[in-house]
């Protein structure tokens, strides 16, 4: 059966509608939504300090990312020990990190080995960076009273209730509620952490990367609300360029999904839609000047890297690039008043 001819310019009628309506929305979302409040901003964020300059998640690390480099944000990653204490560390297993057998939560904070000298960086395959003299595992307490005014991106690796709780009970005793945005990649383990702690911000774990993506492609992103706070997608046209990676997509449709993604995910009209509704995006783990450009080019408000040096002179090299960042930093400074007005008013109650 054929439609009538009213129907068929009824369905034409209401696509080109829905089209225009969500292309408004894409590029002025705050027609319809409220922007994120924002209490920082970054442009310079170092992955576990710095791993291919420094022994990553190290104190070493942390403080040359800090005073040498000028980071915004230092990335880091959390385990829990057998006797409770939450250490910094990426990987559970021992060894990798310390050439040791056995699990970081099978062996009390006291116990565990010093890091080897020569650790392997995880994004550059073949580099070998050899550690300095303060080789420990540091402690997470360490770190918040270390850098009491950088922002920390905290990656939990487990899905555990006592390293959550321990996690949290560490932000909240150190009044970094507003300064800390935490997660996994995980959906199940960041929609725990939003209710244990709803002021710390989230990362959008990997199933919530791949649901916007898919909004963004279909139109209905600018319908639907946001829960998490930064966008942190990986560049998958750099992974693509490490052997380990590349090797896991042998075929040409599996690669050929992947770069369809990647285009996608570095779309400038998404990010530039994410960031008008306040949301960042902080791309990772790129560690080429081409690949900081291509991010920058794109819309992104940060980069992570393990070559803090490398960005800090590209950066350096390059202001016209870090036009997300000023404008967020603009907007920080707004909330920052508007949370003070609003604390003045409270206390005039």
């Amino acid at each position: 059966e054929f439609q009538s001819p009213s129907v068929a310019v009824a369905a034409a009628a209401a696509l080109s509608a829905y089209t225009l309506l969500s292309g408004l929305l894409l590029r002025y979302p705050t027609l319809l939504h409220r922007r994120k409040r924002r209490h920082f901003a970054a442009a310079h964020i170092s992955h576990r300090g710095g791993a291919a300059e420094l022994a990553e998640n190290t104190m070493e690390a942390f403080e040359a990312a800090v005073s040498q480099h000028r980071t915004h944000m230092l990335e880091l990653d959390c385990q829990i020990t057998r006797d409770g204490q939450v250490v910094v560390a990426h990987d559970n297993d021992l060894n990798r990190l310390c050439a040791k057998s056995g699990r970081i939560d099978q062996i009390n904070y006291a116990e565990l080995p010093p890091i080897r000298r020569d650790l392997a960086v995880t994004f550059e395959p073949g580099l070998i960076v050899t550690a300095g003299k303060d080789r420990r595992i540091p402690l997470l307490a360490e770190v918040l009273v270390a850098f009491p005014n950088v922002p920390l991106n905290i990656d939990i690796k487990e899905d555990r209730p006592d390293l959550l709780e321990a996690v949290r009970q560490l932000v909240v005793q150190h009044g970094r509620q507003d300064t800390v945005v935490w997660g996994n990649r995980s959906y199940r383990v960041v929609r725990q952490l939003r209710a244990m702690e709803p002021r710390v911000s989230t990362l959008f774990s990997m199933r919530s990367i791949l649901f916007t993506v898919l909004l963004y492609a279909t139109g209905l992103l600018p319908f639907v609300p946001i829960s998490d706070d930064f966008f942190e997608p990986p560049m998958l046209s750099a992974l693509l360029e490490l052997e380990p990676f590349a090797a896991a997509y042998p075929n040409w449709f599996g690669r050929c999904l992947v770069r369809i993604f990647d285009i996608l995910m570095m779309s400038p009209k998404l990010i530039r839609h994410l960031h008008e509704r306040g949301v960042p995006t902080y791309v990772w783990v790129l560690n080429q000047e081409q690949h900081f450009l291509k991010a920058f080019q794109a819309g992104c408000e940060g980069v992570m890297t393990d070559r803090p040096e490398l960005l800090r002179r590209f950066i350096d090299s390059n202001p016209d690039c870090l036009d997300a960042y000023r404008r967020a930093c603009d907007w920080v400074r707004e909330d920052d008043l508007e949370r003070e007005r609003l604390a003045g008013r409270g206390k005039m109650d």
